[in-house]
């Protein structure tokens, strides 16, 4: 069951400055292996959410599915290119060919969007794939398909800095276009719990509440940017795969240096939003 309400600390001049319809949502969090009061466990997202919202939590998982999870700004992309091509046998050549929400999709994308998104149903989209099935979620535990829980599949989980997520996530979406205030009004909304899929420190905190659940490997960008080669045998063991040779370990490496993915044009993101001025189009 999906609770909603309105933002209780949202005032007219937010609404006003942003333009932009957003809600509280929760749920009881069926099968997550957390006592937790997940029903007041609210985040903000737009309101059209509560339309698609089903789609989502009732998702057919499949045993072998691999889900991302993280809040915004965190790390997701490193971690998508990663695990997309541990449980893809290094195919780099499949990683050129197609950029990387085709073959890890985005899968909350137009259930907050609805038409505004260019990219279709991504629901349907990540339903598609092929198995192993790489999937990505911004959205919290209590949030993510319930049967993520119900069948232990495997999660990946990657927390950053919140100092850094929130320069980031404010200037990526004022160069977006799609946040209009300023970069210290967007700092006050996370500090409020008024950005998307925000408050972040809860998101964070439960999943690292279920850090040593045998389904879950929890990592952060920190350690990723200290130790990527730790990072990546701790995953390739988690995953199950075959251990890497040096040579193909020194080539995975390179791949993820943040030389070689600032250069590679199939994991930068592409524009998923159209710009509007129609209430929710700047939120992103």
């Amino acid at each position: 069951m999906l609770y909603t309400k309105p933002l209780p600390s949202a005032t007219d001049e937010l609404f006003e400055r942003s333009k932009r319809m957003v809600i509280h949502v929760s749920t009881n969090g069926e099968f997550i292996p957390l006592k937790w009061n997940w029903p007041e466990t609210w985040i903000s997202v737009p309101a059209v959410f509560k339309d698609n919202f089903s789609s989502i939590y009732d998702f057919e998982v499949r045993n072998d599915d691999v889900f991302i999870v993280t809040f915004p700004k965190s790390g997701t992309t490193w971690l998508q290119e990663a695990t997309w091509l541990l449980l893809n046998k290094l195919n780099y050549e499949e990683a050129k060919r197609r950029h990387l929400l085709e073959r890890s999709v985005f899968m909350d994308i137009s259930t907050l969007y609805g038409e505004q998104t260019n990219k279709g149903d991504s629901v349907a989209k990540a339903a598609e794939l092929k198995s192993p099935r790489c999937i990505k979620s911004h959205l919290p535990a209590h949030l993510l398909p319930r049967q993520i829980w119900q069948k232990k599949v495997k999660l990946i989980y990657c927390a950053r800095n919140p100092k850094d997520v929130v320069l980031s996530y404010g200037h990526f979406l004022r160069g977006k276009g799609a946040y209009n205030g300023s970069m210290e009004e967007f700092i006050d909304d996370f500090l409020n719990a008024e950005t998307l899929y925000s408050p972040y420190w809860i998101h964070v905190y439960t999943m690292w509440q279920m850090r040593a659940e045998p389904n879950i490997f929890f990592t952060t960008y920190e350690e990723m940017k200290q130790n990527l080669r730790g990072v990546v045998e701790r995953l390739n063991e988690f995953l199950e795969q075959p251990p890497l040779s040096e040579a193909q370990m020194e080539k995975l490496l390179n791949h993820l240096s943040f030389e070689s993915m600032k250069a590679n044009q199939q994991v930068n993101p592409t524009e998923v939003i159209k710009k509007s001025g129609r209430p929710g189009a700047d939120f992103q």
